[in-house]
């Protein structure tokens, strides 16, 4: 259980950072969650967003992961799926 919460902690965080430098990369004019923005931008203003929220999902399962790797670690159990 710990070799796959470990391989999926570090799959998502280096899937959060690429999509973060993808969003720098390609969007750096744009904040995907802005209002004030002009709707000339449509497509890409979507594509931000949508870059946007797979970023914060990547790193917000990598935190889940990471937080149970540590609780795991801490109170020396070991998970089983039954």
């Amino acid at each position: 259980m710990k070799q796959r919460l470990t391989f999926l902690f570090v799959a998502s965080a280096i899937l959060a950072v690429v999509l973060a430098l993808l969003c720098n990369w390609y969007f750096p004019d744009l904040v995907p969650l802005a209002s004030t923005e002009p709707a000339t931008a449509g497509w890409r203003l979507d594509a931000a967003f949508a870059v946007s929220a797979l970023r914060w999902t990547a790193a917000f399962v990598a935190a889940a992961s990471g937080l149970s790797l540590l609780l795991m670690t801490f109170t020396n159990r070991n998970a089983k799926v039954r």
